[in-house]
C-alpha cells in the first residue's frame, strides 16, 4: 500500500533508569530486531524508509524500575512534557558500504540508528528538563513547536 508509519522499539521499548546515575536513556538497540525491521522494509513490496525516532515522555508514565513478569504493571500517570524528534532517514546501504561482513554490517547500522536516537534524546532532554525549549537545539538536531 505505502503511506503507512510504522513504529518499532528495537530494544523492546523496556528504557530503565542507569542503575548508577538514576538518568534514564533509550536501551540499546537488539540487531536481529533492527534487521528484521530493515528486512521488512525490504521485502514489503512498497519502498520502505528507516528514520531514527526518540521520543522522550517517561514522565508521564514510567515503567516500573525492575522488568516485571507478570501482565498489570502498576503504573502511575502524571501530568509533564513530552518530546518526539524524527531523524532524516539512515540507509542500510549507506552503512553496509564500510563494513567486511554482512553480521558486522548489521551490528554497524544498529548502532548508527542507536546513537541517531541518543543524541536526538539528549536534545529532548536539554529542551524539556532542563528547560531549554527549541534553544536546546543542535546543529544535527533542530528542535520546532508547531503551536505557540
Amino acid at each position: 500500500d505505502g503511506s503507512q508509519i510504522v513504529w518499532i522499539a528495537p530494544s523492546g521499548g523496556r528504557d530503565r533508569p542507569d542503575p548508577l546515575t538514576g538518568e534514564w536513556y533509550p536501551a540499546p538497540f537488539d540487531t536481529a530486531s533492527v534487521d528484521n525491521m530493515r528486512r521488512l522494509a525490504d521485502h514489503s513490496g512498497a519502498p520502505g524508509h528507516i528514520y531514527p525516532l526518540a521520543l522522550l515522555c517517561y514522565d508521564i508514565m514510567p515503567p516500573p524500575l525492575q522488568v516485571e513478569k507478570e501482565i498489570g504493571e502498576r503504573r502511575v500517570i502524571s501530568f509533564h512534557g513530552a518530546g518526539l524528534s524524527i531523524a532524516p532517514e539512515i540507509r542500510f546501504s549507506e552503512i553496509a558500504v564500510a563494513c567486511e561482513n554482512p553480521e558486522e554490517a548489521k551490528k554497524a547500522y544498529a548502532q548508527v540508528l542507536h546513537d541517531s536516537v541518543i543524541e536526538q534524546y539528549n536534545v529532548l532532554k536539554s529542551a524539556i528538563h532542563e528547560s531549554r525549549g527549541l534553544e536546546a537545539s543542535s546543529p544535527t538536531v533542530s528542535l520546532s513547536q508547531p503551536w505557540n
